[in-house]
């Protein structure tokens, strides 16, 4: 509401000032114009060729004004236009203060963008680090698990060679003829050891199952841990390249 009463009253002293300035214009014209005349009729003498006669000259003409109109006319465009001017120059000084309000407003505003820039680029950089270290241990562990594998892989088959032995030296016993198949020690300690080695291939293939799970899960880790990183690369280079350091960069507010 302030800002505009005081566009409307720039306004009307603007108006007033170019009806002052018009009137002072048509004044001066008018003096310089007389001053012309009453020095070509001073400058005149008796040996001027342009001398003559005109009937009724001396008669007052009607449009004539009193000296003291005269005086008083001129000293009221005067006194008009002081004050106009002085209202200018009161309306320019408020005019003056508020520019210098509001550029110092946008300067704050922009200086608070800057410092809301930075801190944003900074948290964004550490984050992206957190997300960095991060990836580069899931890494770490999707090496490591890789390699558990690989050993309890390993581990089967071998255990899978000894179940086979095993097997294979059961069922040659069996081929023992009449009473010579006894259900002795080595027979009983057979099927024990074949029992034995069963049960540890199936711990083996349970402990193989659950790290190959974890390695999906790693792997699922891993590519949310790219994207999250990706995204983060993204929003610094939009953030402070073309923002901070772009767009923003070319902005300049001089002084009032």
């Amino acid at each position: 509401m302030c800002f505009v009463d005081q566009s409307t009253n720039r306004q009307i002293i603007s108006r007033l000032m170019r009806k002052a300035r018009y009137l002072l214009d048509r004044d001066l014209k008018d003096k310089f114009t007389a001053q012309s005349i009453d020095e070509h009729a001073i400058d005149l003498s008796l040996t001027n060729p342009s001398l003559y006669l005109k009937e009724g000259v001396t008669h007052v003409n009607p449009r004539s004004v009193s000296e003291p109109f005269w005086e008083e006319y001129s000293d009221e465009n005067i006194k008009h236009a002081e004050a106009q001017r002085l209202n200018a120059v009161q309306l320019r000084n408020v005019i003056d203060g508020i520019l210098k309000k509001l550029v110092a407003d946008i300067k704050q505003a922009v200086e608070k963008t800057r410092r809301s820039f930075d801190r944003r680029i900074y948290e964004s950089k550490q984050a992206k680090q957190t997300l960095e270290s991060q990836l580069r241990d899931v890494h770490l562990l999707i090496d490591q698990l890789e390699e558990s594998i690989k050993n309890t892989e390993k581990a089967i088959r071998d255990k899978e060679q000894y179940l086979k032995l095993a097997h294979t030296r059961l069922d040659i016993r069996h081929k023992r003829p009449n009473v010579e198949l006894v259900y002795d020690a080595p027979q009983k300690r057979l099927i024990e050891e074949i029992r034995e080695i069963e049960c540890e291939i199936q711990r083996l293939q349970e402990r193989l199952n659950e790290s190959h799970v974890r390695l999906r899960n790693l792997d699922r880790d891993k590519l949310i841990l790219e994207k999250d990183i990706e995204t983060k690369t993204n929003t610094i280079f939009v953030d402070e390249v073309e923002c901070h350091e772009g767009l923003r960069k070319s902005i300049s507010i001089e002084d009032w």
